[in-house]
């Protein structure tokens, strides 16, 4: 018996070192995507690129039973030196990759779990390899899911919780009101309500894309667009001034056009403000009236208003001078103190839409002749007001010269103005996002009622109506930064989240060709009051919820199948874009 016991494990030795051990003990074929990376190696070296015991000697082995050491690098690592442009490393062993301690701290996916959410997993542990050529590598079975899911699902139909804001997790990019439209905007321009108007699918058939403005919208909305900016975008502008309370408050602003010199009144450009944060003096004089203030609302009996308002006409001068002798640099100066950081090519040329020193010479030639003077003497007031003569008699023609968009000085309004060159134009998306940006840093308090007033439904371009501005919200994490929506929805927004869906299979049911057969418009919900804040997860959805039922009629065994990897991921966080 003793000599049985010897020989055996004395050939087990010779076996387990011997050059061919390893066809020997190979539980299997490998998968046939690994097979022909691994054709042309050895039989060691074949083994060794996934296991690190492959190339080991048997002593080696025996070490392991002491030495944890000898089996690295693991084999999950392994599989990363591949696959680290799929997934990131540093969250590949965590469960579904996404960072245990989020998982915890979203009751929804952990509690029923029959594994600790902390614990790390290998890949090895859905990816069983050796199974043959034929076998997917990618594939989980339902007994594989609930190894680690406590609740067991024995059928979609019967066990599956009912949906939970799905699919709709946020409120749209765009404002808009799918019932408004359906039940009065449409019929009002007698035109037919079909989804398939600004609805198409992508090229894969999984997405529903929204199509462009010039497409869907321009019909009706171009005609009110161009309205609001008739008399164009107002950059610079003077506003009426009571020199004269003013100076008997001991503040001479100085030169004032005769026609701006009567009682407070107008507001001043928010783009003109938040060029005017730059200066210390002047935004801490619009802290104390508000960034959002009107001339008309100061209070010519309130000396400290008085002081203020008369500190932000004195910075206005020295903005328009600066401007006016410096040009475009003083805006990248400008706007480069506001946002504390510097600003590219692109952007920079963007926000000044080639501004030319003849647009701004008005400036001192029409308005302040005496600028250049009072700021030469340290801006010392000259008390003086200057005629700028009678308004432009024709006002239409001068619009008329920049119809396809450019700039423009007004003389009834002592401003200088923008005029648009359509939807999106560049100039006011720029200054827009601009102002956005500003919203957070040391200016925050001045630039959130700037860009509420650029933003508003009665402000020129009418952004705002149609273009949300939202918080950036990542799961639990809120920075506070803010981002405008200049578009609907496209697929590189959709993120790789836990539940998959895609339209192409789906829109081969004749019952299932119209979007309403699953998408049913609520006509009662209030769209629309969902983008008066910024959270883009507090809205109201303007179509009913999906059921669990409408899915459950088809998905079944025996038809369209009900299987957990049918429709959900298992890879969420960590995944490279597109995977």
């Amino acid at each position: 018996m003793f000599g049985c016991v010897l020989a055996t494990l004395g050939g087990l030795c010779l076996l387990l070192s011997a050059a061919w051990r390893d066809d020997v003990l190979t539980p299997g074929d490998l998968s046939a995507q690994h097979a022909q990376l691994l054709e042309r190696s050895e039989g060691t070296k074949r083994c060794a690129s996934c296991h690190a015991a492959g190339d080991q000697s048997f002593r080696q082995w025996l070490k392991h039973a002491v030495d944890d050491k000898l089996a690295q690098p693991s084999q999950t690592e392994r599989c990363l030196e591949c696959h680290q442009k799929q997934i990131a490393p540093a969250k590949a062993r965590w469960a579904h990759n996404v960072d245990p301690h989020a998982l915890v701290a979203n009751s929804d996916l952990t509690v029923r779990r029959r594994l600790d959410p902390m614990q790390e997993l290998a890949c090895s542990t859905c990816h069983r390899e050796h199974h043959g050529a034929q076998h997917d590598l990618k594939r989980m079975s339902d007994n594989t899911c609930q190894a680690c899911h406590r609740e067991q699902y024995e059928s979609f139909a019967t066990d599956h919780p009912e949906f939970d804001r799905w699919p709709t997790r946020r409120r749209t990019r765009i404002a808009f009101d799918h019932g408004a439209h359906q039940l009065k905007y449409f019929p009002k321009e007698k035109q037919e309500f079909a989804c398939a108007t600004c609805h198409q699918q992508d090229r894969g058939g999984a997405f529903q894309i929204t199509m462009a403005y010039e497409e869907t919208c321009a019909k009706c909305h171009d005609s009110k667009m161009e309205a609001s900016w008739d008399s164009g975008f107002a950059l610079f502008a003077l506003p009426m001034i009571d020199t004269e309370a003013l100076r008997a408050a001991g503040r001479d602003i100085g030169e004032w056009p005769e026609q701006a010199s009567d009682e407070f009144d107008g507001a001043l450009p928010p783009i003109m403000k938040l060029l005017l944060v730059a200066d210390q003096r002047a935004a801490a004089a619009l802290a104390s009236l508000g960034a959002d203030f009107d001339f008309f609302d100061v209070d010519s009996e309130d000396p400290k208003q008085l002081q203020a308002a008369g500190e932000i006409v004195s910075a206005s001068k020295r903005l328009l001078y600066a401007i006016s002798e410096q040009g475009q640099v003083a805006f990248r100066t400008r706007i480069e103190t506001v946002l504390q950081r510097k600003l590219s090519k692109q952007e920079f040329s963007a926000l000044t839409a080639r501004l030319s020193p003849e647009n701004l010479a008005v400036i001192t030639e029409r308005w302040l002749l005496r600028l250049p003077e009072e700021m030469a003497d340290g801006g010392e007031a000259t008390s003086a007001s200057t005629d700028s003569n009678s308004p432009q008699k024709n006002r239409e023609a001068v619009h008329a010269r920049v119809a396809a968009g450019g700039w423009l000085s007004d003389e009834t309004t002592l401003s200088i103005r923008y005029r648009p060159t359509g939807h999106a134009d560049q100039w006011i998306t720029a200054w827009i996002d601009v102002m956005t940006e500003a919203t957070t840093g040391p200016h925050a308090k001045l630039a959130k009622p700037m860009l509420k007033q650029m933003m508003g439904p009665t402000s020129t371009g009418q952004c705002g109506s149609c273009h949300s501005v939202d918080r950036n919200i990542d799961g639990s994490h809120d920075d506070g930064r803010c981002v405008v929506q200049w578009f609907a929805k496209h697929v590189e927004d959709v993120p790789r989240w836990f539940t998959n869906f895609s339209h192409a299979p789906h829109l081969t049911q004749a019952h299932l060709t119209d979007c309403q057969a699953c998408h049913q418009i609520n006509p009662l919900a209030n769209v629309m009051a969902s983008y008066d804040g910024d959270s883009p997860e507090t809205f109201q959805d303007g179509f009913q919820p999906l059921t669990k039922q409408s899915c459950a009629e088809c998905h079944t065994p025996r038809a369209a199948g009900d299987s957990c990897m049918q429709c959900h991921n298992y890879h969420v966080g960590g995944m490279s874009t597109g995977q």
